[in-house]
């Protein structure tokens, strides 16, 4: 991920660039993932880090109001060889990305089972508290 740049003319490209909600306005913590941007937007330092240029501005996938993915933060970081072409790099990242995301929605699938079970449950209760209360009252009836 890559944080806004502070001058504001630039700030102002990348905010119209992400296409979000209107009056929407970056943050100091306001970042732009790495997919966003082009091959030929970055560079390769003499140590071999992956740097976005001083021009660059996202222009690819961005879509209005697009869900936020989970961040690879907490990971550990890709392992990047100095002999790994910029698309292997690529593609390293993208599989991490695509693990997260797996996990993710794996975990959102959990959740669901998780609650049609319990509403399985609630309903079979409701049921026999309507079947007793139906028996309740027939009772009363007929006495």
């Amino acid at each position: 991920n890559f944080r806004f740049p502070r001058d504001k003319e630039r700030r102002r490209q990348w905010e119209v660039a992400v296409n979000r909600e209107e009056e929407w306005s970056s943050t100091a913590s306001s970042a732009v993932c790495s997919e966003h941007f082009e091959a030929n937007d970055f560079y390769l330092t003499e140590s071999g880090l992956r740097r976005l240029s001083v021009d660059a501005v996202p222009s690819i996938n961005i879509s209005p109001c697009q869900a936020p993915e989970p961040t690879i933060s907490k990971l550990q970081p890709i392992d990047v060889t100095p002999t790994d072409t910029e698309e292997v790099i690529k593609l390293k990242y993208r599989v991490r990305r695509l693990e997260v995301i797996a996990e993710s929605r794996k975990r959102q699938l959990n959740l669901m089972w998780q609650r049609k079970r319990r509403l399985r449950k609630k309903l079979e209760q409701m049921k026999c508290l309507i079947k007793h209360l139906i028996k309740n009252k027939r009772d009363k009836e007929k006495s």
